[in-house]
């Protein structure tokens, strides 16, 4: 009697049996969710922040210090892990990340409040690298891109679910309970990762050793540093064209080529600039830079345009992207169940950028009289364009590299992407201020315009529409001085400025994915592997091995 031979558990290209490689994608969601969450979550506490801790002139800094921290830790971070492996830095970037979001619990003053949110980027930007470069670590390419899908409805989930809970966890429990909601995450992140995301460590790329390259590293955050300053100081604290500008632009393109002729001589670089050689990493990563424009114009003006320009509640308005988010989680999820049954990405990519643009367009016709179902239905074609462009980049990316750099080029990816929407928000906060510059003062009613300077500030800021209390301290005023009737004429006048300038920022951003969607139609689609074709390939190369030899 023969013994029954019984069929081992089924094992992915990691290693893990099916069990393992789902519940450690479960850790990666969880990771991907709590380091996207902080994005929005904590913008809704920022207003009580600043009237608790003062220090208003530092807002923006609060912002500043985490994006830069990200954006210099993404390379550094995907570098490393070709070396030593995703799991340990998922760990380590968790433990940093609360760490920093404990330390802000207890911040008593806005510098320390900066200093520990610059720590939390640390740990943010490492978490953004890890969590998509693990997926390529987890499942074959034909695999990734329903995974890369359930990725991007995560991403829109947290946005639509962070400045509620923001507002919520602020207004009963005050703004430190926003940074400790971080915890329960971070260790159920922990838990799922040090459990079942057991994968053996990296091979050592051929001529590389341990050594870091501390000056590329140094070279690399000298010109982000430079750049993110230039671009979040011009315009507003200093002129475009002042001498700490221009320096400070001089400085990011100085270190910018350094770092460029530095890393071409090394093995291992943090930036691997050379992985651009390859049309498939290069057109993808293009493409991420520009549709970034899109995105960030979406989030950052369309709550803008709801309160500020149509009136509606702060609550309202934090809801306003809730169309948006909706729409690209069905098509991120969608295409990436498209792309694992066809193997085809390339058509999802570049009809989603053509969407996208197409809706930024529209958007670019928004007026006071829009009908609102129209403004809402063009949120949620634009969140169906950037659904499949958001989460198929990824995976074009890393179809395209070489297995040993699979973290460097998807942290790359990262990089390039983090760098676009820094530029397109300066350029739209310029585009903004210059509208207001050139077009308010003409559309005042003469009698504001002889107003003292302190209310002429407060007229020109966009915070008037949007602030209940900065519209109470101006009436205010104006009762003072007998012409309370000047209120809602100011409103009005700055309403309609202010219409034409996200008009205008949308029509920008649409040009932008335009260029975007140009950029997609040369990307080179190459097939996508299943289990079984990778295998019989490999086997294919050892046979031709053993009969050379």
């Amino acid at each position: 009697m023969s013994t029954p031979v019984t069929s081992p558990p089924v094992q992915n290209h990691s290693g893990l049996n099916e069990r393992d490689k789902v519940m450690a994608f479960v850790g990666i969601l969880t990771v991907l969710f709590l380091a996207s969450l902080n994005l929005t979550v904590v913008g809704s506490a920022m207003p009580r922040v600043i009237s608790d801790l003062g220090g208003f002139h530092l807002y923006a800094w609060a912002f500043t210090a985490y994006s830069l921290a990200t954006t210099i830790t993404i390379p550094v971070v995907g570098t490393i892990s070709d070396r030593v492996g995703r799991r340990p830095l998922i760990l380590l970037g968790i433990a940093v990340f609360a760490l920093g979001s404990v330390g802000l619990g207890f911040a008593h003053s806005m510098e320390q409040l900066i200093i520990l949110r610059a720590v939390q980027g640390i740990g943010g930007g490492t978490l953004m690298a890890m969590s998509f470069t693990a997926i390529a670590d987890l499942f074959t390419p034909i695999e990734r891109g329903r995974y890369q899908g359930y990725t991007g409805a995560v991403w829109g989930v947290s946005s639509v679910v962070g400045p509620l809970v923001g507002g919520f966890l602020t207004d009963h429990l005050g703004w430190r309970s926003v940074f400790f909601v971080n915890l329960p995450f971070a260790l159920l992140a922990a838990y799922f990762i040090w459990r079942f995301f057991r994968l053996p460590k990296p091979a050592q790329l051929p001529g590389t050793g341990r050594s870091f390259d501390t000056l590329g590293a140094t070279l690399l955050a000298g010109a982000v540093t430079t750049l993110t300053l230039a671009m979040s100081w011009g315009g507003g604290t200093y002129a475009w064209t002042s001498a700490p500008i221009l320096g400070l632009l001089a400085g990011a393109l100085v270190l910018g080529v350094g770092y460029a002729f530095h890393s071409n001589r090394q093995a291992q670089p943090i930036l691997d600039l050379g992985l651009l050689k390859d049309r498939g990493i290069a057109t993808a990563s293009l493409a991420g830079f520009l549709v970034s424009a899109g995105m960030y114009a979406a989030i950052l003006y369309l709550p803008l345009y709801m309160q500020g320009v149509r009136g509606s509640s702060a609550s309202g308005s934090g809801l306003a992207l809730a169309p948006l988010m909706g729409g690209m989680i069905l098509t991120s999820t969608l295409s990436g169940q498209l792309v694992s049954r066809t193997g085809r990405y390339k058509k999802l990519i570049v009809a989603g950028a053509f969407v996208a643009a197409a809706a930024l367009v529209l958007a670019s016709t928004l007026s006071l009289s829009t009908p609102i179902w129209l403004a809402v239905g063009t949120m949620v074609l634009l969140g169906i364009g950037l659904g499949p462009v958001n989460s198929q980049l990824t995976l074009a990316v890393q179809n395209a590299s070489p297995r040993e750099k699979l973290g460097s080029a998807t942290s790359g990816n990262q990089f390039f992407r983090q760098i676009g929407g820094t530029l397109a928000v300066s350029l739209f906060g310029a585009l903004v201020n210059a509208q207001l510059a050139g077009k308010l003062g003409a559309q005042l009613p003469a009698a504001a315009r002889t107003l003292p300077a302190p209310l002429q500030e407060a007229i020109a800021s966009p915070n008037l529409l949007t602030s209940p209390e900065a519209s109470a301290q101006l009436g205010g005023a104006l009762q003072k001085l007998g012409q309370p009737e000047l209120l809602a004429q100011i409103t009005a006048a700055l309403r309609n400025v202010m219409v034409g300038a996200i008009d205008e920022v949308f029509l920008v951003s649409a040009i932008l994915v335009a260029l975007a969607f140009i950029t997609a139609l040369l990307l080179p689609e190459r097939p996508l592997l299943d289990r079984q074709t990778q295998l019989a390939a490999k086997g294919e190369n050892q046979r031709r091995a053993q009969a050379t030899d």
